[in-house]
């Protein structure tokens, strides 16, 4: 399986993250598969969180090495990580921030104009391929403040993929079962690395492997 992206001896420490508390990763190496489900267990402040942003590029590391698709990133400046993060990651977060106003189709396609330069025929093509593989054409024209909270995260998973990234990054979401059928159909169909940051026994039916968290170390690894 070729690797989307490692990581070796990654380490971070965080003395208050996300307002729960201290977070850290300590010394973490692992290496994540384009076409593999991953899923990322542990409490609050077991540092699963903070490893999906240092492997996501959101935040930097004290220490370790990270290598997207063959590229190591950890001497990189800022402005340099930002086009690769924005080029080969989709990300999906806890809340779906769409634009209440706006229809779906226009959320969805909203990262192709910010970060693709995409023109329009290009982009609403490539907006109805992602809605139809996602089962949210139907939802197309509606605005997203009318959206249930279930069509609110598809339609947010939607718009992760709609640029057509590597690697699908998604951290603590509310989530239900169709929602982790459909990422793995993102590894498996559309060959892309998933990483998911959730509860383990959500994440066991679906993932191709399960990495157990505690004091920002894996202390465990499943395969179901």
């Amino acid at each position: 399986m070729e690797a989307a992206l490692s990581c070796e001896s990654l380490s971070c420490r965080r003395t208050d993250w996300n307002n729960v508390g201290p977070s850290s990763v300590s010394s973490v190496t692992a290496s994540f598969g384009m076409g593999e489900f991953c899923g990322f267990s542990g409490g609050d402040i077991s540092g699963k969180e903070l490893l999906l942003h240092l492997l996501g590029l959101l935040e930097p590391a004290d220490a370790g090495r990270i290598v997207v698709r063959g590229i190591p990133i950890e001497k990189w400046e800022p402005e340099k990580i930002q086009p690769l993060r924005n080029e080969s990651f989709g990300f999906m977060f806890e809340h779906p921030c769409l634009l209440a106003s706006f229809s779906v189709a226009e959320n969805v396609a909203m990262p192709l104009f910010r970060f693709c330069g995409g023109d329009p025929v290009t982009a609403r093509k490539r907006t109805l391929e992602i809605l139809d593989f996602c089962g949210i054409t139907h939802l197309e024209g509606m605005l997203a403040g009318r959206l249930d909270p279930a069509e609110r995260r598809i339609t947010a998973l939607a718009r992760a993929l709609v640029h057509e990234p590597d690697i699908l990054v998604v951290i603590s979401p509310q989530t239900n079962d169709e929602l982790l059928v459909l990422a793995r159909r993102v590894a498996t169909d559309l060959g892309l690395c998933v990483l998911w940051a959730g509860q383990p026994d959500q994440l066991r039916p679906v993932v191709h492997r399960l990495l157990h968290l505690e004091d920002g170390c894996v202390i465990q690894e499943e395969k179901p």
